[in-house]
């Protein structure tokens, strides 16, 4: 893919800010574990400030994916992200997981996402990124006909392309997550066996050979953060660090989502089938025989 200014690669850093939705959307219970929310919380009250921080220093803009309900809850938070330049995509309204709902459901729980972001911002987002679950085969076309142009949601590809007619998908990669590598919760157990927490260093080095990848190939290097996670001391000045690296090496362009979005819309690789869309035509077509 060809990036602007001639650089190697396209560098995109985003955020979740989930706080403690997650937890409370695997189950009703889970209410009353309040020792086991606080680690969402870390994210609201501490983290979310620390990497607004970082992100000032290093002059970048980042995307944050932002549920609903966190808005309802803390507008002020999000009016701030809002305000230092940072785009900000739908992240479901109580972060539910896709997998219990159906097409209908899963379109509920975006729109009404996109509502309480349009409430506090005074804007509607375009993008989203989906919640855990894999989405229903109609749903890209679905939301695409709701109003959104873009997606953050598979890790199917290292480079955007069409999702469906009007949807461009900026795909991300596991290896390039927090929370593969650092997510963890003493009771209930996460991960089982409770066998990590994997060394900043590791983590590090891990990001710098991915985007070493990337600037190689020519493809997308995307950060996927949460605040909770990267929003330590310890963890936001490996960030800072990072970030740095890449600056100094001069390879890569920052940008957000929307801008590699609509920088695939004008690649003619973009005007054709992806091997996702394929699969996916197949398999309703398949259906169709059947």
């Amino acid at each position: 893919m060809r990036w602007p200014e001639d650089a190697a690669c396209g560098v995109v850093v985003t955020i979740d800010l989930d706080g403690d939705l997650p937890f409370l959307a695997a189950s009703p219970e889970n209410h009353l574990r309040v020792k086991s929310r606080s680690v969402g919380h870390y994210g609201i009250d501490a983290g979310s400030a620390r990497l607004l921080r970082v992100l000032r220093e290093a002059s970048i803009l980042a995307t944050w994916f932002v549920p609903g309900e966190i808005a309802r809850r803390h507008p002020g938070l999000v009016r701030e992200i809002d305000a230092q330049g940072h785009l900000i995509g739908v992240h479901g309204d109580l972060h539910l997981d896709f997998d219990e709902l159906d097409l209908l459901g899963q379109l509920r729980e975006m729109t009404r996402g996109r509502a309480a972001l349009a409430e506090v911002l005074g804007e509607a987002p375009l993008g989203f990124r989906t919640t855990a679950g894999e989405w229903a085969l109609d749903f890209p076309r679905e939301a695409a006909s709701a109003g959104f142009t873009w997606s953050s949601s598979l890790p199917s590809d290292d480079v955007p392309f069409r999702v469906a007619p009007g949807l461009m998908e900026v795909p991300f990669r596991y290896e390039t997550e927090d929370y593969q590598y650092l997510a963890y919760n003493l009771d209930p157990p996460f991960p089982p066996g409770q066998s990590r927490i994997t060394p900043i260093e590791v983590v590090e080095e891990n990001w710098w050979q991915e985007y070493l990848g990337a600037a190689r190939w020519g493809t997308l290097f995307v950060l996927r953060l949460n605040a909770e996670l990267m929003g330590t001391p310890g963890r936001a000045r490996m960030l800072r660090r990072f970030l740095g690296r890449i600056h100094a090496d001069g390879r890569g362009i920052m940008l957000t989502c929307a801008d590699a979005a609509r920088l695939a819309e004008v690649e003619p690789a973009s005007r054709h089938e992806h091997p996702y869309q394929r699969f996916e035509r197949l398999f309703v077509e398949g259906d169709e025989r059947a």
